[in-house]
């Protein structure tokens, strides 16, 4: 089954459709249409008109970390799926393992996201400790956010370098390679640049806005174009190594 183009096929068609659906949510978010932001004079009211944010736009959130968990599976899989066609080099098993070990951390990451997402919708009590409790959900939902930050620069890095790896040991066709190290080279600068922004105040750009811009036009448009590129070129060759079979038991 792993070798089969069939499913292979159904891989590639499978995250054309994650990938858009993740592309479109991020592009949103990240242009503050999801999440306006409120500029309240006071702390605990701005806070508040945030969680009234995250409450109204948790459907569409919940949909975009749902569809970016299906890119990451696809792409633990194509990490399984892929190893037959590339080149009979041990670099072929630092693929597999690359976009394995990135599809584990991207589910983790977006799961955890999904999670913080629901937390944030929770109302809060009529005990007289409404600034407390807003202050403390706030404080919270940040030390989440910033897990997922480095779970999601870490899944996304590793997918980056699998993709390359792939492009250089499968021979689909010449666009496929240099879209396959554009796309590295694109994900891995993103990651990169949200990485350095959390040690590294830039006063003239939003780093987390561009970050999330880049790997939405990796996402939305150049994945869709590799994978659609793949799963026609790939019946055109035959695997480089055939698997073994199983022996019955």
């Amino acid at each position: 089954m792993i070798a089969s183009v069939r499913w292979l096929r159904m891989l590639c068609w499978a995250l054309v459709i994650l990938t858009v659906i993740s592309a479109v949510v991020s592009v949103l978010l990240a242009l503050g249409i999801l999440l306006p932001f409120h500029d309240a004079a006071d702390l605990v009211d701005r806070l508040e008109a945030n969680r009234g944010s995250d409450t109204s736009a948790f459907p569409v959130l919940f949909l975009g970390w749902a569809a970016t968990a299906g890119v990451f599976l696809v792409a633990a899989l194509l990490g399984a799926a892929l190893r037959p066609w590339a080149a009979a080099v041990p670099l072929r098993d630092t693929m597999t393992v690359l976009l394995v070990v990135a599809g584990v951390i991207g589910i983790g990451a977006n799961l955890l996201s999904i999670g913080l997402g629901e937390a944030a919708t929770a109302g809060y009590c009529d005990c007289g400790y409404r600034a407390e409790e807003i202050i403390a959900q706030n404080y919270a939902l940040n030390v989440g956010r910033a897990a997922t930050d480095w779970l999601s620069i870490g899944a996304v890095t590793l997918v980056g370098l699998g993709v390359a790896v792939a492009g250089r040991l499968i021979a689909v066709s010449s666009l496929w390679r240099n879209l396959s190290y554009v796309i590295a080279i694109v994900l891995v600068l993103a990651a990169m640049l949200r990485a350095l922004a959390a040690f590294v105040f830039i006063e003239a750009i939003d780093p987390f806005q561009i970050s999330s811009l880049a790997t939405a036009l990796a996402a939305g448009i150049l994945v869709p174009i590799w994978a659609i590129l793949l799963a026609r070129g790939i019946g055109e060759h035959e695997p480089a190594v055939t698997e073994p079979a199983v022996a019955a038991i």
